[in-house]
């Protein structure tokens, strides 16, 4: 008996003892002075921003506390409610204290609990969260600070539901931004790729030249792909670029203003200009009459010497124009206009070469971009443009070279010109542009005014006016004015007859039609005509009409332009062809030009009302075209 209460007394007093020796009160207060303990450990919503409710940690019995939280919680700013024992509770040197103290728990973090004696016991949380489905990014852009050759820092705009992300800049960019730029941008993603390869915020160069695919990947492996596009015509360029830098404002059409010139062909190799390596700046002046008041504006550029630029080599000339085609928002006509003359003109040994070579470009004036322009020919006498014998001042009157060669133009605003005459019968002015009206003799004046004004209109006007010999083909060349007629009327040019280029050479009695020249209004762009498919302009366009009239009571005129169009009408059909051809070259430029000017916006009064989108237009031109070659083939085959 005995000894089995000593049996059971024995473990009874080794358990008291270790309870004793394990938490020791103080004699006079009873506290335990030994106890470091954390009993609870939770995370309470109404502290904690990033919770929508409580999350309460585990804690084990060795000592490791864990805690789950939701997908997306932002680990790096918590702060936690715990209950303890001892004296405080520390991370590091610093004091933790229940429901204020914020931490970082995206890594591990050591508690230490200090009992009163000085004693202590370490604890480690450990948070874990949801794998996050968060496939977004919040935000892109690229900074000045990552790019230092940026003007200021662009962000982009993200479209979540269509997935794009798309930017713009247009002003010039310093260095050489299409090998790479670097991209910052904001995501909740695990990782950012392009083609597979890792793109890090703030360090990655990436390639803006072409839009690209941005993929982003959640923790959860999820993927979503992002169409990133950044609009520059410098970066993304499909035109060639011209930079201007002008010395000063360009803001008169008769004064010219020196400027740098870099261009860079973007693919044409030949023609191309860097005043800063050559040494050699340009002159560049406003141009233009009607449109010289649109908000985009006209200019004439004039090289130091005589130049091709950009590979435009029938004509090497110090004059090249840059059309803004402000009124047309196809921003086409021109060239469409062109590509029917050289159709015509081609086969015409007088007339080949006086279609005026064109090209799209891109320009930048003083670092901002001004648009979508086109570069062509200066109508003026030259080698490769209009190639007439020079005739000056100093060839007086002489017999054999007042013969010519002569630049004329039935202009509407000759008036306002300093060499300028009115026809005889019918009161036409007629501005002489060659010889040039700083560099002619009066005998000059006189030959031309009486020959063109008196005698070749009175041909054209007397009774026996069809006669092959005494008629007007004494005066004029047919098959030119035919070409002129034909392309008058396919293109709808209202002003053909308002403003008609005519030129003579020596000692050749007839007068030449052409070039053509400016229809930023044709192809049925200008309201005054009301809706003009339908009509042609030799009754609908703007007078002086009388000529063009005149000649369609020759039997014999109105059989040459059928004859002509039934040669040329299958290679004018291939103008809608030109048209989608054309639109799609200048597919990035057009879209840059209309960021900078509406294209909802016409500021020229007689111009038709805008369309929709640059689509809406080119279609609208397409259509004309179409419509038109029909109705012209039903009407000459009448002829």
């Amino acid at each position: 008996m005995r000894w089995r209460l000593r049996n059971f007394l024995l473990p009874a007093v080794l358990v008291l003892l270790a309870l004793m020796w394990g938490c020791r009160e103080d004699e006079d207060t009873g506290i335990c002075t030994d106890c470091a303990e954390i009993s609870s450990f939770t995370f309470l919503s109404y502290n904690n921003v990033a919770l929508s409710t409580d999350v309460n940690a585990v804690i084990g019995s060795d000592r490791v506390i864990t805690v789950h939280f939701p997908a997306n919680t932002n680990l790096t700013s918590l702060i936690p409610n715990f209950i303890h024992t001892g004296k405080e509770v520390l991370i590091g040197n610093r004091v933790q204290v229940s429901g204020r103290t914020i931490c970082d728990f995206s890594k591990p973090v050591q508690y230490m609990v200090v009992a009163l004696d000085g004693s202590s016991a370490e604890y480690t949380v450990i948070a874990t969260k949801d794998p996050s489905t968060d496939n977004t990014l919040t935000f892109f852009g690229l900074k000045k600070a990552d790019n230092p050759g940026l003007p200021s820092d662009i962000t982009f705009v993200i479209n979540q539901q269509k997935k794009e992300i798309r930017g713009s800049c247009f002003r010039w960019i310093d260095g050489d931004p299409v090998v790479g730029m670097i991209p910052s941008f904001e995501t909740g993603a695990v990782s950012v790729s392009v083609e597979g390869k890792t793109v890090t915020s703030g360090i990655t160069a990436i390639s803006f030249k072409e839009e690209f695919t941005l993929m982003v990947e959640a923790e959860t492996g999820v993927k979503r792909s992002y169409l990133v596009k950044l609009l520059s015509p410098q970066v993304n360029a499909t035109l060639p670029v011209l930079k201007i830098d002008a010395d000063g404002p360009i803001d008169s059409k008769e004064v010219y203003q020196t400027a740098s010139l870099q261009i860079f062909g973007n693919g044409i190799q030949e023609g191309l200009w860097n005043s800063s390596e050559n040494g050699k700046k340009v002159e560049i002046r406003l141009r233009g009459n009607s449109t010289l008041g649109l908000p985009k504006k006209p200019y004439r550029i004039k090289f130091p010497d005589k130049y091709s630029p950009l590979g435009l080599n029938h004509a090497k000339e110090k004059s090249w124009v840059l059309l803004a085609n402000d009124a047309d928002k196809s921003l086409l006509r021109n060239a469409v206009a062109f590509r029917a003359s050289e159709i015509l003109l081609a086969d015409n040994a007088r007339g080949a070469g006086f279609t005026a070579a064109t090209r799209f470009v891109d320009i930048y004036l003083d670092g901002i971009y001004i648009g979508n322009y086109h570069l062509t020919d200066q109508v003026e006498v030259a080698p490769g443009r209009v190639a007439v014998q020079s005739l000056k001042a100093s060839d007086g009157s002489n017999p054999v070279t007042i013969t010519g060669g002569y630049l004329l133009e039935i202009d509407g605003f000759a008036a306002s010109e300093p060499l300028h005459f009115i026809t005889h019968v019918n009161n036409i002015p007629v501005t002489i542009k060659y010889p040039k009206d700083d560099n002619y003799h009066p005998a000059q004046v006189d030959y031309v005014s009486n020959l063109f004004g008196r005698e070749a209109e009175g041909a054209l006007f007397a009774a026996d006016f069809a006669d092959p010999v005494k008629g007007w083909r004494k005066y004029f060349d047919e098959k030119t004015w035919v070409d002129y007629f034909i392309i008058s009327e396919i293109t709808g040019n209202s002003d053909a007859w308002w403003s008609t280029y005519i030129y003579k050479f020596r000692d050749d009695p007839l007068f030449y039609f052409g070039p053509v020249w400016d229809f930023d209004i044709a192809f049925n762009n200008d309201n005054r005509l009301g809706d003009a498919r339908l009509k042609l302009m030799a009754d609908a366009a703007h007078q002086p009409r009388q000529w063009v009239n005149r000649l369609r009571e020759d039997p014999g005129f109105r059989k040459a332009v059928k004859e002509r169009w039934n040669l040329k009408k299958g290679e004018l059909r291939t103008l809608v062809t030109f048209v989608d051809q054309a639109a799609e070259s200048i597919s990035m430029s057009q879209e840059a030009n209309f960021s900078v000017w509406d294209i909802r916006e016409q500021k020229l009064g007689h111009a038709a009302a805008p369309p929709a989108s640059h689509e809406v237009a080119v279609r609208q031109l397409r259509e004309y075209l179409e419509v038109r070659w029909n109705f012209l083939d039903g009407v000459f085959k009448g002829w």
